[in-house]
């Protein structure tokens, strides 16, 4: 499936294609979570947009440090292996914006 989703992004934009994916409506506390990680996903993109690869890569240890942490948690794992895919996307969306300007 291509990717709908174009950063940066809004929350509402981003939540909408995620209960598209999961096939149901989030609750609150999942937009809520899902709208905080919309801003790390946009600042990836900007990230992007100035080839900041060493940001990127700081902040995937940091993903790769929570699943450490909560190594036997699945949930943790599916979750921060989503964000991992929504900043590498955003980040490469930045780096080709900035490539075709």
């Amino acid at each position: 499936m291509d990717n709908p989703i174009t950063f940066p992004t809004t929350p509402e934009a981003f939540n909408a294609y995620q209960e598209q994916l999961i096939g149901r409506k989030q609750s609150e506390k999942e937009k809520e979570v899902a709208a905080a990680w919309v801003e790390v996903f946009n600042l990836s993109y900007e990230d992007g947009l100035t080839q900041d690869r060493d940001t990127l890569e700081k902040d995937l240890d940091n993903l790769e440090e929570l699943m450490a942490r909560h190594k036997d948690n699945a949930g943790v794992h599916k979750f921060a292996e989503a964000c991992r895919f929504w900043m590498i996307e955003a980040w490469r969306q930045g780096k080709e914006a900035a490539e075709h300007d």
